[in-house]
């Protein structure tokens, strides 16, 4: 794969927020590269788009699959000459990223121009979180998740009504994106899903009593140092930014979580692949941080991981063709989740395991949330044709999202709260067995709590022994 890059100076402008200054250096430019559907037959096939230096997109490595690569106009030749089969679906990749460019003012974000309107850069992201935070102080706050790896802090924002309930008794929900740098509609999805979330509490019963209830924390950026490289150097950068000490940089943060690591059937053990794995699971601090957070979390009950392209809802397993424990469940989700995003643009989003359903991940985070924390975890592959979208796709693509967001963290969180929360007012306490021992007088079955679908003594105890439990 062969880029140039050509000395700029980027200057920044935003209406919203005061960026910090962009790198001055080298921009890459890829001029007269395309992005190819390839119909990929056989595993020579794939071998031969790894000898080119094609830039997998799509990044499915099974025979039978069609593919979207990035191609210079030398490896188009050798696709040509070799006699693959493809169709051209983009046709001049930096047209779209000068257009890009040009249009956010060379660098900096989308101006005067309503916040979701277009895309933002890494500072107006962290200050528009910090704007919520400052909207509603008793259900919003911004927090350091931890550090990257080039020293960026990673950072999070926290909704949840400290002033109903006991802290201890919510489930929590983790919604994080752009762990791959150059899917920008990621956070942009994310940023748009909170935002709306704290705009509603106190006006939207349903959201109001979910965010009473839970602890649901948004992770924007977790590649803030790929994200900056992104806008600075290279528009196409995926991985985070690590030196890999043999003239390659960059690991694939979904390739580096601990569930499902190292095999090749779904990562790479070279450091100059797009889906280099690293040298160890949780070798990342930016995958290591976001794990020590979700392990704080003893009432962890779902997350989702938001990527670009590909309208998919995916489901463990990554690492392997073999289904994982609660397969059923994670097939009603995402049937629901569905429809439920099909209900507001009429967007068809497919649903399934992710190994099956798009191609193997190893050592994903889906994979880890739902194996190490059993946390019912998808990876939402968001709509679009490629990575460089324009701006008008920014809010039908967050309208859709959210509702599936939200569904599924209610659901969540109906199952994880406390048993003995019987009330469900996110405590423990008498009045909690005052409703259940109402409850079980009046034989309502909602007091079966050891789920024999009958009411006695054994459910009295069952309660009992949730309650001195508590949270």
């Amino acid at each position: 794969m062969h880029r140039t890059a050509i000395g700029v100076v980027l200057v920044v402008g935003s209406g919203i927020a005061a960026a910090q200054p962009l790198a001055t250096g080298p921009v890459e430019r890829v001029d007269g590269f395309k992005v190819v559907r390839v119909e990929v037959r056989t595993l020579a096939d794939l071998r031969l788009m790894d000898a080119i230096g094609a830039d997998q997109w799509s990044h499915s490595i099974r025979p039978g699959v069609p593919a979207d690569f990035m191609v210079s106009p030398e490896s188009l030749n050798a696709l040509d000459n070799a006699g693959v089969r493809y169709q051209v679906v983009v046709h001049d990749v930096q047209s779209l990223i000068d257009a890009e460019n040009e249009r956010l003012g060379g660098g900096g974000g989308g101006g005067k121009r309503a916040w979701f309107e277009d895309f933002r850069t890494l500072a107006e992201i962290e200050a528009y979180m910090g704007a919520l935070a400052a909207q509603r102080p008793d259900i919003a706050s911004v927090f350091n998740v931890g550090s990257s790896i080039e020293g960026r802090t990673i950072r999070g924002l926290r909704i949840a009504n400290d002033a109903f309930g006991d802290p201890a008794c919510k489930p929590t929900v983790i919604f994080n994106a752009c762990q791959h740098a150059r899917e920008w509609i990621s956070p942009m999805v994310a940023m748009y899903a909170a935002d709306r979330l704290v705009a509603a509490h106190g006006s939207d019963p349903a959201l109001t009593a979910l965010i009473d209830r839970a602890e649901i924390i948004f992770i924007p950026v977790v590649n803030p140092d790929g994200y900056q490289y992104t806008w600075t150097t290279y528009r196409l950068w995926r991985k985070n930014r690590r030196n890999n000490g043999n003239g390659t940089f960059g690991v694939d943060l979904n390739r580096n979580w601990g569930v499902g690591w190292g095999r090749n059937d779904g990562s790479s053990g070279n450091g100059s692949s797009e889906t280099y794995r690293g040298t160890a699971p949780f070798s990342e601090p930016e995958t290591d941080v976001v794990r020590a957070l979700a392990a704080s979390r003893p009432r962890l009950a779902a997350h989702v991981d938001l990527h670009s392209y590909g309208q998919l809802l995916l489901a463990p397993w990554g690492y392997t063709v073999e289904l994982p424990p609660g397969h059923e469940t994670f097939q009603m989700l995402g049937a629901e989740m569905q429809q439920v995003i099909k209900g507001v643009h009429n967007r068809t989003y497919v649903h399934g395991p992710t190994y099956t359903a798009l191609y193997p991940i190893s050592g994903g985070a889906t994979d880890w949330f739902w194996g190490d924390r059993d946390a019912h975890s998808f990876l939402f592959e968001l709509r679009g044709n490629n990575f460089i979208l324009p701006p008008e796709e920014i809010i039908p693509n967050s309208e859709e999202i959210l509702p599936a967001l939200v569904f599924l963290a209610a659901w969540a969180r109906e199952g994880a709260r406390p048993r003995a929360d019987f009330n469900d007012d996110a405590s423990v306490s008498t009045l909690d067995l005052i409703a259940f021992l109402n409850a079980w007088v009046a034989q309502d079955q909602a007091a079966d709590m050891n789920g024999d679908g009958a009411l006695d003594t054994l459910d009295v105890l069952a309660f009992l022994n949730a309650w001195v439990e508590g949270c």
